[in-house]
């Protein structure tokens, strides 16, 4: 650890930056009037954010030290690259998403003057409603104290002194005292403390790191204290975590990195057991809380076809002659496992899940094509020919029931009536495309007040694109980084301005957001339309049209996925002796090429030196695995293949590009069939490529002696 040179200044404040431009803007405008006529310096390291928070940074705040990550290298370590160049008497770690009062570093600094026994300190937190952030002070994880917290006893019994201890909420929020631990959001260290305990360990990810560092300060008889004569806010912490799965997920494999570099070595393998066991049934009960969340009209739908299916079949039942529960029970699960699994079919071909799950007209459609191909069933299949009463029972009640909730849903739980409707109608909509077009689609969508859209922020075409300083969105990023831009920020809907893209822009980069939960619209620069099936709405003059690609719907997605599995399974058993002969005698002659997959993931695969059509028994055990396809873009080696053309779709032993390389003349032509396959993706389309590449190949081969014998 280099020890920086002595200075006069009094502050170095860091902040590690993640794709929170926004928040980040507003921390540095309150910190710096907090900061006034204090020595200091604000040190901003950005973990390779892809919403343009460098180049704002660089625009707006050019006097702050700013370290640009090329990637997301973590809270810790990215922390210790500031802490090495940091000079100032006091080190101010603080999260980009808070707002500090003008105060708050003139009131730390002055308990510090007044406790000289003080190492560290932060203030009380509290969150945008208002509340108490209890995270803002707690104890050190002892395998006690984690266990009451991963089971979800604290929070059951918050007032408690034993199930209360991780975040002490049974003591009083407005009185200082010192505390074992504070939160890494905020938290106020003497510079000469970090230089006896070291900086964070690198080894926690995020999240832990800052109770490593506190139980360090308190391993060396350093004292740290909680004062509440001030405070700030915190915008992202408690408030939107708490159910996210890959929060529970990532801090309690903290927690456990924790426990396992103090405890293991000393606790009971019972214990050990334990905090394991709590940590996987807190995960659990979180992922059912959130799928039942995110499916219930799936759940819903499903439990009211299967209750009208069970109380027509026994009512039929009754009135037949012989009654058995053991015959009766044989014959509902037959009939059961066929209506359930072809009314699922229908409903995901459809897009009922999750797409259009409160679509009164998709379920109605559903339920239609259900009770067509279940009762023509009950004709071919003579045994189940009672059943068609009960089957035509069913879905003639089911579907009324289906209709019913979702009616009564959209009556009492509007977003505009109740506050449950935001979550449940609400999609987080972005709008992609210059601001002056964006804007445009905002005043309009704003006057639409029905319409269930949740405007999170647009993004832009261009790298940097300037807007009005009155435009209430926020810029999210750019075109190039939508795909991160929707996974970051959860989006569930993306309207591109057609004034503003080309059509091929928009389908490419619908094609490589790779989430079959996003629903893409267009409002396109005239009224002639040439994208597919389509639906619109009117904004007044602005008609607003779904767009959708083949290929990304979540039926295609699997049926795509279980064509592999099969065609490719049974490819692999069947060249399986050839090509084991073949390589029990060239086994030397193995080499490996190197394959892209998406963005910088590349696949090491095996192939024989010399081209024989038996290495294509390679390529289909990575079908099998997932990797590749049996029809896709081309497979191409890391060197010839141009990153930025990436397609989200797999690497395929054949594929629409492969056929029509001789048709293909400039790069414009490869994406053109790219789109077109994106597009228009059936299992029908993928047979008629591989049929013609199949026909290809055996024309190639016959052609090939003939060559042969002509060269001769």
């Amino acid at each position: 650890m280099n020890k920086p040179q002595e200075t006069d200044i009094k502050i170095s404040v860091i902040i590690v930056n993640y794709n929170v431009k926004e928040y980040l803007s507003q921390a540095l405008h309150s910190i710096q009037r907090a900061l006034k006529g204090i020595s200091h310096e604000i040190i901003v390291v950005d973990n390779a954010s892809v919403d343009g928070s460098v180049p704002y940074l660089k625009k707006n705040f050019p006097h702050i030290k700013l370290i640009a990550n090329k990637e997301n290298v973590g809270f810790a370590r990215a922390n210790n690259q500031a802490l090495e160049l940091c000079r100032g008497e006091f080190v101010v770690l603080i999260n980009p998403d808070t707002v500090v009062q003008e105060d708050t570093f003139s009131k730390l600094l002055e308990f510090f003057e007044q406790h000289s026994e003080a190492s560290a300190a932060t203030c009380k937190i509290i969150n945008p409603d208002g509340t108490f952030s209890i995270d803002c002070r707690h104890s050190i994880p002892t395998p006690s104290i984690a266990f009451w917290k991963v089971t979800g006893l604290s929070k059951l019994f918050p007032k408690s002194r034993l199930f209360g201890q991780y975040n002490l909420t049974y003591l009083d929020p407005n009185e200082i005292y010192q505390v074992p631990a504070i939160s890494g959001s905020f938290m106020m260290i003497k510079r000469a403390v970090l230089e006896k305990t070291g900086f964070f360990d690198e080894q926690f990810f995020m999240y832990c790191e800052d109770i490593d560092l506190c139980h360090r300060i308190n391993e060396q008889g350093f004292k740290i204290f909680y004062v509440p004569t001030t405070q700030i806010i915190h915008y992202k912490g408690e408030s939107t975590r708490k159910e996210n799965i890959d929060y529970i997920v990532t801090f309690s494999r903290s927690l456990y990195q924790f426990f396992k570099k103090y405890y293991e070595p000393g606790s009971l393998i019972l214990f050990r057991w334990l905090i394991v066991v709590g940590i996987f049934l807190r995960g659990i009960l979180i992922f059912l809380k959130n799928f039942l969340r995110n499916h219930f009209p799936l759940l819903l739908d499903v439990l009211f076809l299967n209750l009208f299916l069970l109380f027509f079949f026994f009512l039929r039942y009754e009135l037949k002659s012989g009654f058995t529960w053991e015959h009766f029970w044989h014959d509902y699960s037959v009939v059961n496992l066929l209506s359930t699994a072809i009314f699922l079919v229908t409903a995901f071909y459809f897009d009922v899940y999750p797409r259009h799950r409160f679509s009164i007209h998709s379920i109605v459609k559903t339920n239609l094509v259900t009770f067509v191909v279940l009762a023509s069933l009950t004709f071919f299949l003579k045994q189940f020919a009672f059943s068609r009463l009960v089957v035509a029972a069913t879905f003639f009640t089911a579907p009324v029931s289906m209709i019913l909730w979702r009616f009564l849903l959209r009556k009492y739980f509007r977003p505009d009536r109740r506050a449950i409707g935001k979550d449940i109608f609400s999609k987080p909509t972005i709008l992609v495309g210059s601001w002056q077009d964006v804007e445009a689609i905002y005043r309009k969508l704003q006057g639409r007040k029905e319409l269930d859209f949740d405007l999170i922020g647009w993004v832009s075409v261009a790298e940097e694109e300037s807007r009005q300083n009155q435009f209430p969105l926020p810029n999210l990023g750019n075109l190039r980084n939508l795909g991160q831009i929707i996974r970051l920020n959860r989006v569930r809907e993306v309207i591109f301005s057609a004034q503003s893209l080309s059509y091929e822009q928009i389908l490419r980069s619908m094609s490589q957001t790779d989430s079959g939960r996003v629903e893409y619209r267009m409002v396109p620069s005239n009224l002639v339309v040439i994208i597919g099936k389509s639906q619109i709405e009117r904004l007044d003059d602005y008609p607003l049209v779904n767009i959708d690609y083949a290929i990304g719907k979540p039926f295609n997605r699997v049926s795509k996925r279980v064509f592999d599995l099969l065609g490719g399974g049974l490819a692999l058993l069947a060249l399986f002796p050839f090509w084991l002969f073949y390589y029990l005698s060239h086994a030397r002659e193995i080499t490996e090429i190197s394959v892209p997959l998406r963005g910088n993931q590349f696949l090491p695969l095996k192939r024989f030196r010399q081209d024989t059509w038996l290495n294509i028994w390679f390529f289909l055990l990575q079908v099998v695995k997932g990797n590749f396809s049996l029809v896709g873009r081309p497979i191409e080696t890391g060197n010839e293949f141009p990153q930025e053309e990436v397609f989200w779709y797999k690497p395929g032993i054949t594929g629409l590009v492969q056929l029509n390389r001789k048709r293909i003349l400039l790069p414009e032509d490869t994406e053109k069939y790219h789109l077109f396959y994106l597009k228009n993706q059936s299992l029908l389309l993928d047979l008629e490529i591989l049929f013609k590449a199949l026909l290809k190949w055996l024309k190639r081969e016959k052609e090939q002696p003939e060559k042969d014998e002509n060269s001769d």
